[in-house]
Parts: C-alpha cells; sequence; structure tokens
C-alpha cells in the first residue's frame, strides 16, 4: 500500500486536507488516488495490486434541546450499532469526544472506524467520521497496522475551523435510551424517562400522547447444546405471546429476524386506573452467545387516538427502533483508548 521505491518514510507521504468548505482538515496519505463520492464526503484508494478505501466526511448536527459533551454517544453512534461498553473517550482541553472501533461486514471485509465530534454549544455538534475498508486480499499487508495507527493519531488530531459557506445540517431527531445493561434502543428526544419498579417508563411530557414501559429478563444458557435449545424455547414463548400474553384477546403476529432473534407483536383493548386504552405489545428476542434475553415493550394509548396520526406514527416509529434494538450484554466496559481495537457488529 506504501510506496515505498518513491519515500522509504510513510509519514513524509501524509499532507492536510479540507472537508466541506474548510468545516474540518486532517491529514491523508497524499499519493492516494481520489474517488468520487456523492454525499459530499471524501473517498481515496491506495495505490497497488491489493488496494484498500479510505472514506471520509463530517456531519454537522443541529439539536433544539441543547447538545452537551458528555452526550457524546448520541452523536457519534447515531444507528445504535455500537456493542455496548464502547464508551466515548475525551480531551481534556476542550469539549472533544471520540470512538475508534472495528467491524467485520461478510463477506470478506473489515472496517476501521474513528469518529471525532466537536461540540458548539448552545445547539451544534460537528462529527468527522473516517473509515478504512480492508479487503480480505489486503489484511494481510505487512505495512497495514502502521497504517491504522497513523490514521488513529490523525484522526484524533483533526481541526476543527469556521466553514467559508454554509453547510447541510442534519436535525437530531433520536437518541439511544436503554433499560438495564441487556437492551438498547432509540427514542425521540423529547421522550423521559422515569423507573417504575423492575420498569423503565418513556413518555411525552405532552397528555395523551402514550406512555411506554419496558422490561427486561436475560438468563445464561451455557450447558452443551443449550443454544439450540435455548432458541427452539425462544420461538415458543414467541408464538405463545403473539397468540396472546395471558390469554388475552387481540391481534398479533410473528416474525424471525436474524438466526436466535424474533419479533412478536400483539395489540388489545383494556383499562388502566379507569382509562380506556389500546395496548400494543412487542417482544424482542435473541438466544445468542450463551444468554437468552427476553425484551418486552408495552405502548398504552388512549383509545379515543386510535386510527389518529399520532397513533400511526408512534406506532411505525416504534417498530423500527425495536426491530433494530441491540439485545444482549454486549461488550465488556472498554478502557479508553483511540485505537480501534476493539471489535463490533455493524
Amino acid at each position: 500500500m506504501w510506496d515505498e521505491a518513491t519515500n522509504d518514510d510513510p509519514a513524509a507521504e501524509w499532507s492536510p486536507v479540507a472537508l466541506r468548505g474548510g468545516a474540518a482538515s486532517l491529514k491523508l496519505p497524499s499519493g492516494w488516488r481520489r474517488l468520487s463520492r456523492d454525499d459530499g464526503g471524501l473517498a481515496f484508494q491506495s495505490p497497488g495490486p491489493n488496494p484498500v478505501d479510505l472514506l471520509v466526511s463530517i456531519t454537522t448536527y443541529r439539536n433544539p434541546y441543547g447538545v452537551k459533551a458528555e452526550e457524546a454517544i448520541q452523536y457519534l453512534d447515531r444507528e445504535n450499532v455500537l456493542p455496548h461498553g464502547i464508551a466515548p473517550s475525551e480531551d481534556a482541553e476542550d469539549d472533544r469526544r471520540w470512538i475508534a472501533y472495528a467491524v467485520t461486514q461478510p463477506p470478506d471485509r473489515q472496517i476501521f472506524v474513528w469518529k471525532v465530534a466537536d461540540f458548539q454549544p448552545p445547539d451544534t455538534v460537528r462529527v468527522v467520521t473516517v473509515q478504512l475498508l480492508v479487503p480480505e486480499t489486503s489484511a494481510a499487508a505487512p505495512d497495514l497496522e502502521e497504517l491504522i495507527d497513523r490514521l488513529g493519531e490523525e484522526a484524533a488530531r483533526v481541526e476543527f475551523h469556521d466553514p467559508t459557506a454554509p453547510v447541510p445540517v442534519t436535525p437530531v431527531t433520536m437518541r439511544n435510551v436503554a433499560h438495564g445493561e441487556n437492551v438498547r434502543f432509540r427514542l425521540p428526544w423529547d421522550w423521559q424517562v422515569e423507573m417504575e419498579g423492575e420498569l423503565s417508563v418513556f413518555f411525552r411530557e405532552e397528555a395523551d400522547t402514550g406512555t411506554l414501559r419496558v422490561a427486561v429478563h436475560a438468563f445464561p444458557h451455557t450447558a452443551e447444546g443449550g443454544e439450540a435449545l435455548a432458541q427452539m424455547v425462544l420461538r415458543q414463548t414467541a408464538e405463545q405471546f403473539a397468540d396472546g400474553p395471558d390469554g388475552r384477546v387481540g391481534k398479533g403476529s410473528l416474525e424471525f429476524l436474524r438466526e436466535g432473534e424474533v419479533l412478536a407483536r400483539f395489540s388489545t383493548e383494556g383499562e388502566e386506573d379507569g382509562e380506556k386504552l389500546y395496548f400494543h405489545l412487542w417482544l424482542r428476542g435473541s438466544a445468542a452467545d450463551g444468554q437468552t434475553t427476553l425484551a418486552l415493550f408495552s405502548l398504552a394509548m388512549p383509545r379515543d387516538r386510535g386510527g389518529s396520526d399520532l397513533e400511526r406514527a408512534t406506532l411505525a416509529m416504534l417498530e423500527t427502533e425495536i426491530r433494530n434494538a441491540a439485545l444482549g450484554p454486549g461488550a465488556e466496559e472498554v478502557e479508553d483508548d483511540d485505537e480501534p481495537d476493539e471489535e463490533g457488529t455493524a
């Protein structure tokens, strides 16, 4: 990947590159070929018979609820794909936060990712993302480790500037939330959370907009052949849930997701404290990596809101976010580090 025939010192082959009208800049390999990219970012490819690809972008977020550096994960993991335990590192001198991780992308590629967030209170955050795409044919290159180390160093040193021209702004509407250590998903920023015994209760301050309760049950299955048995039991549990939990009468459905994961739904009518309600229930289950995790979601909506635009929008949002929820124990807590030595799942 390095053109050592022309320069024995790879460090000398890096030069500053500006992003989005000068909103940020960092050093990148100067001898790499520039490729086209439609989203306003930059793409480069290394020379040689087994190249790697480098993608660089900057995104400006505006959050009307205000920005806080301690909430960096909301901007560094917008899609809620990181394993549990990966926390942003921080710069002691300013409000900069960053994360670095590696993922495997089937069938034959690794991706090394660095993200750096720069906070501009009261409402703006800028995030630079650097991605190194390494196909299997390049994974054994003798200089790959050196390249990864250098990219991590340069990403940590990225410089943010006032852009010379207006830049696109992405509004922030969703944030990551969790119940305990075994389920993480996203909700709109204006949803509040309280604990009600063993339940997490999410709600808007506006009246009659629904209340979401979340509970999680998790237990190990470490015996030989335990995972196959656990997946069978999980399927049976999901089928029973879709038929009506606790014998309730209503409408249910069942969907099998990735191997060892299910999503069951059930809707019914009921009352709570004398109020007539619709209850929309979801069961997201996972039986993998030695643990079965059952996440139960229950949305209570006033019956007079049935069929309203609010109910349809809320149900569509929750269906998407519950489907994409991260389940299970996830990764262990990691040390603060700007090197991509942790593996995750994208």
